[in-house]
Parts: C-alpha cells; sequence; structure tokens
C-alpha cells in the first residue's frame, strides 16, 4: 500500500483512535486512584507513600502521553498517520507492561497474577495481533521475574498445595493470554472481512465499488506500461432499465441489478475485476487482449440476453445490456480508455442497443474500408469479428 493508503482494519482504527489511545491512560489512573484512595481511607495503611506518589505522577504522565498522541496524530483532513497510529499503539503497550509491573511490586496480594488477562485484553481494541503477541510476552516475562524478585508476597504459601497453586496459576496464564491472542486474529480477521465489504464493495451487487476501483485499474496501468501485460476496459449498462423500474418497480429493477451483476461476475476470470460504475453502468477490468475481451463480452451479452428475469415468479422480465469494449494501446491513459468505452457505449445504445461496440465508424459511417450492410444495419468489421454486432433483440 501507498503512504497513505489504509486497509480496512486501518479505517476502522482511525475510526476509533481517540478512544483507544484515550482508555489505557484512563484505566492507570483508576489503578493508581483506587490505591491512593484505599491508602487515605486506612484499608491499605502499609503502602510506601512515596513509591504512591510516583504511581500517580506515571500515571497523570501516561494521559498526558496519550493526549499528546491524539494532538499530533491527524491529518488536516482528520486521517490519522500511519506512522503515528504504530507509534501510539506500541507507545500503550510499553505503558500497559510498565503499569503491570508498577501494580505487581506495589500491591501486596498473591492473587494479582489473575487481572493480567484485564491489562491485555484492553489492547485487543486494536485487532493488532502483533501488538498483543508483545505485550502478553512482556507481561508474561516481567511477571515471572516479579516471582523470583519478589516471592515472598507474589507467590502462594509454600505448604502441600504450592505445586498445584502454581501449576493452576500457569495453565490459567497460558489459556487466558492464548485465548486474547486468538480473539484478536479471528476478530481481527472476521473485523476485515466485513468491513470491506462495505468499503469496496456494492451492497446490493456484491460487485466491487467505485472507491476500490482506481486501485485495481492503476496496477493494470502500470503493468501494461512496462509491457508485463494488457488489459481492456468494459462498460456496460442495462437497456431501457428506466422502463423496468418504471413498468415492475424498483425492487424488480433491484432484481434485475443483481442478476446482471451475477451473470457479468461468473462470466469473466479470477484475475478479472467487476465494479458497479454507478445506476444500471457496470465496468469490468479484462487482463487480456482485445480480440478475447471481444469474445468476453459478447458471450456475457448473450448469456443475459438468453433468460428473462424471474420476478417473484409471476412475471418474466426481458433484460439485455449493451457493451462498449476498449483496449490498452501505447500511450493511453486510464480516463482516456474509459471515456473510449464509454462513446462505444453511446454509440451501442443510440444505435438498436443489446450489442458489443469494439470500433467506432469514423463520421461517414465507415470504418476504415470496412462495408455497411443494409440489411443488418451495422457495420461489419473483418478483422475484429465483434467490433460491432448485431441487435439480437
Amino acid at each position: 500500500m501507498g503512504k497513505w493508503e489504509m486497509s480496512a482494519l486501518d479505517a476502522y482504527t482511525n475510526r476509533v483512535y481517540k478512544i483507544i489511545v484515550l482508555i489505557i491512560p484512563i484505566f492507570c489512573l483508576c489503578a493508581s486512584t483506587t490505591i491512593t484512595t484505599l491508602h487515605f481511607i486506612g484499608w491499605y495503611p502499609d503502602i510506601n507513600e512515596t513509591a504512591m506518589w510516583l504511581f500517580d505522577l506515571s500515571d497523570v504522565i501516561y494521559l498526558s502521553i496519550g493526549i499528546y498522541f491524539i494532538k499530533t496524530g491527524f491529518r488536516e483532513d482528520g486521517i490519522v498517520y500511519p506512522d503515528k497510529l504504530h507509534a501510539a499503539k506500541y507507545t500503550m503497550a510499553v505503558i500497559v507492561i510498565i503499569q503491570w509491573n508498577a501494580i505487581s511490586y506495589i500491591w501486596p496480594f498473591t492473587d494479582f497474577w489473575a487481572y493480567c488477562l484485564l491489562f491485555t485484553i484492553v489492547e485487543a481494541f486494536f485487532f493488532d495481533v502483533k501488538l498483543v503477541a508483545f505485550s502478553t510476552v512482556g507481561i508474561s516475562v516481567s511477571m515471572f521475574i516479579s516471582w523470583f524478585l519478589k516471592g515472598g508476597l507474589l507467590l502462594p504459601t509454600e505448604d502441600n498445595y504450592f505445586f498445584a497453586n502454581m501449576t493452576f496459576r500457569m495453565v490459567g496464564l497460558v489459556l487466558m493470554l492464548l485465548s486474547i491472542n486468538i480473539i484478536t486474529y479471528f476478530g481481527g480477521h472476521f473485523l476485515v472481512e466485513e468491513l470491506e465489504k462495505y468499503v469496496n464493495y456494492d451492497t446490493l451487487t456484491h460487485l466491487l465499488n467505485r472507491r476500490s476501483m482506481d486501485n485495481y485499474l492503476q496496477a493494470a496501468h502500470r503493468q501494461a506500461k512496462t509491457g508485463q501485460a494488457t488489459f481492456c476496459l468494459m462498460m456496460m449498462d442495462i437497456d431501457d432499465f428506466k422502463k423496468v423500474n418504471d413498468t415492475y418497480g424498483h425492487d424488480c429493477g433491484d432484481e434485475v441489478l443483481k442478476y446482471v451483476a451475477h451473470t457479468i461476475s461468473s462470466g469473466v476470470k479470477k484475475n478479472d475485476y467487476v465494479f458497479r460504475w454507478g445506476g444500471e453502468e457496470i465496468l469490468v477490468l479484462l487482463n487480456t487482449d482485445f480480440d478475447t475481451a471481444l469474445a468476453a463480452a459478447e458471450r456475457i451479452r448473450a448469456d443475459i440476453a438468453r433468460d428473462p428475469v424471474d420476478y417473484r415468479g409471476t412475471t418474466k422480465v426481458p433484460v439485455t445490456i449493451t457493451i462498449g469494449v476498449s483496449p490498452y494501446t501505447a500511450g493511453a491513459t486510464i480516463q482516456q480508455m474509459m471515456d473510449d468505452a464509454d462513446a462505444k457505449l453511446y454509440y451501442g445504445k443510440k444505435h438498436g442497443k443489446n450489442q458489443v461496440v469494439g470500433v467506432l465508424p469514423d463520421e461517414n459511417g465507415g470504418n476504415g474500408g470496412d462495408k455497411k450492410d443494409k440489411n443488418e444495419n451495422t457495420i461489419k468489421t473483418p478483422a475484429l469479428a465483434f467490433g460491432l454486432l448485431p441487435n439480437r433483440a
């Protein structure tokens, strides 16, 4: 991805950046405030006050760091800088590990280890597996070190149940930390899938939308310019779609759109891409040569025209499409190709519909020496069999 491009997961994180960056320092403040309050009401009299005040001060610093990331993390258009997002994530992870250690050495109760899940689960909101794994390792290592340095307070009493207690702790720790890492992985994985559907796909037709189109077109164009591959663009439009809506209703129009989208998607290869351009128009990126693209366009046109849409089991709605095909030529820009495909689509709509247009005739009605067939009222192109196909409606 480019410097400013974001995945769907990053787009989600961008929306909740302020909450996530602040929630960890606020949790830290809650911990220090709780300990300080317990000390002053006499429920926790034995704490070292110097350590307590340093603990309180550190949590104020954590909150200041969170505010700093919020104040400096956004571009003018409201998007979080990717490098600032990365720095904020791992700064919060370090704060969590420090906070865990601070409380471990201040809090004199042997069962505090059970709260490690709370410290780690906060970061699951980032849905970043590497981040949670980093925190998991940091907390686990520091916990084991604390057991050696301060075992008298943090470890259970050495009695007949000591080894059973330690085994239970170890198994519990491993299962808790493993669970949060698994939740983070699958949560992020499925979240990305769902977000991608809304960010990059049209919800009605399940085709890629215009937002995602540019990256695919640019990638194909770069490869074509270097001579590594070639591609074609097909601009498609459903014939008389307004008439379908007016005659049968918009629900029927939606069914027609879904039928056309499904047929087109089924008629192209896996390395081709189908986009809903807008309304009833569909753009297809075919990673193939012009002749193959024309053949594919004709096959799709024929498949759609062959079977009417069965609307609610009572109405048969005939559907046809017109297609303009534009091949990549040396020096052509994406916009020029799209304009070319659109011009061919418009010509086909104006001259009978339900056809594939690959070559436009010149202003005098000819096409580079091709002859006009009076019966079929179309341009016959010997070199390009589907240059302009006759109306079969």
